[in-house]
């Protein structure tokens, strides 16, 4: 690695992309990149000193040889600029291979999973930045204590994001490692359910150290967490200040009153995956407890934007079926007896057939739903599979990109939430300012 001096990252927007650009640019790399729109991360980049284009012609490429080009999956293979590397004489890498490269040189600690591992990940780099123990952190999401989908310091302990797609997970060597969960998703990728699992398992057979798994995680082996029967867990859960609080039970270390950072009980497991983690490599569940606590969430994870007496606005990430029944969980716990409207955004055309039934029937609960148009991201269209379909078997409606956010907003008596992994995200200030309107 010390041979790179300029690296070019096609696809420099996107969340995963975006660490490694900071990262190179921390090590006095010169950085650039293209990325089909201008964004808040890519503009932030070009201001720490990234060269950033969005202009995908050759033309305005201009990349000298001796720099390392690196490419996210999500680009297409026919993207002209990524073509004219392969062909040349660029050394072209992906994403998670760069990724690697940077992790397995020292203390890797990875979190893997269908789902929780952008909070999982960024709680644990929280717990053990704030305990004093300097800590490089490469997350899916911007981290609210930092600020940063990165974190940077002199330090060869990394937290990892394992990320499945692609089976780019399997280019890690982790010294220890959470898997958070594992059922079917990707399967554009796995083909089926099996060939997900075996992808898991491909991956625990590269941790080094020790493995903990979730307490829905079937075949991996390892040390379990989160069920009664395990030696870590979260013990007495409840309800105080409208914020969950738990007793935290780490082998033979017990801590009493632990206040979750973030609400929803999938995200009390999150907290004694990263807790496990954490003692793995010498904290304190004391300081555990404290990094727990003071953890402030990731964005888009249960991201309350207005939580006033009889108004509630919150976006989330959720795109899965158990993601979406996480959500509306969680939503019900804290608000019982309230009724919840979502605008719901499908993410891929393949996920969506792939679980249309399980997506019909984890909304079929919510009393006041609409959706948007399937975000395609890197595919085609499949014939027959379209938002419509769900709206059809759930008399729900199909708002448009216009209409959208002033449809949310008219159920303000409702918990209002909006909900997806695609460019949904673009509807919050909307929504926020239909609401304020309305309240003023």
């Amino acid at each position: 690695m010390t041979n790179w001096t300029h690296i070019d990252f096609i696809g420099i927007g996107g969340i995963g992309m975006s660490s490694l650009a900071q990262w190179a640019l921390s090590q006095g790399m010169t950085v650039s990149g293209y990325d089909l729109r201008s964004s808040a991360i890519t503009k932030d980049l070009s201001d720490k000193g990234a060269s950033i284009r969005l202009n995908d012609q050759l033309d305005a490429w201009g990349i000298p040889d001796a720099a390392l080009v690196v490419y996210t999956p999500a680009i297409p293979s026919n993207h002209p600029q990524l073509a004219a590397a392969i062909k040349g004489n660029h050394q072209v890498i992906k994403r998670a291979e760069m990724l690697a490269l940077i992790a397995n040189q020292g203390t890797c600690l990875a979190v893997a999973g269908s789902h929780g591992k952008t909070t999982t990940s960024a709680m644990l780099a929280w717990i053990l930045h704030q305990g004093g123990m300097p800590v490089q952190a490469f997350l899916g999401g911007i981290a609210n204590n930092f600020q940063s989908n990165a974190v940077i310091a002199d330090s060869d302990l990394m937290v990892v994001e394992a990320d499945e797609f692609d089976r780019s997970f399997l280019h890690l060597k982790p010294t220890a490692a959470v898997v958070t969960s594992n059922d079917a998703d990707h399967l554009d990728i796995y083909g089926n359910e099996q060939g997900m699992q075996a992808g898991f398992e491909a991956f625990a057979s590269k941790v080094q150290g020790a493995l903990f798994t979730g307490p829905e995680v079937l075949g991996l082996g390892g040390k379990g967490y989160g069920k009664p029967s395990d030696t870590y867990r979260a013990e007495h859960l409840r309800i105080a200040n409208g914020r969950q609080v738990f007793d935290l039970i780490l082998g033979n270390q017990q801590y009493q009153g632990v206040t979750a950072g973030m609400p929803g009980r999938h995200n009390v497991d999150n907290a004694v995956a990263a807790a496990c983690l954490a003692q793995n490599v010498g904290m304190g569940i004391e300081t555990i407890a404290q990094g727990i606590s003071s953890f402030t969430g990731v964005k888009r994870r249960f991201d309350v934007h207005i939580n006033q007496e009889d108004v509630v606005y919150l976006d989330d990430y959720a795109h899965h079926p158990t993601e979406l029944r996480q959500l509306i969980t969680s939503l019900r716990e804290l608000h019982p007896g309230r009724e919840i409207a979502m605008l719901f955004q499908p993410h891929l055309y393949s996920r969506t057939q792939d679980f249309m039934q399980d997506f019909i029937e984890v909304l079929s609960s919510i009393e006041h739903l609409a959706l948007l148009p399937i975000y395609p991201a890197r595919e085609l269209p499949i014939e027959g599979v379209r938002s419509e379909v769900i709206c059809k078997a759930l008399d729900a409606s199909l708002q448009t990109e216009a209409t959208a956010a002033a449809w949310l907003a008219s159920h303000d008596k409702a918990i209002m939430v909006t909900a997806g992994a695609g460019d949904i995200d673009r509807q919050v200030p909307r929504v926020i300012a239909n609401l304020q309107s309305r309240l003023s």
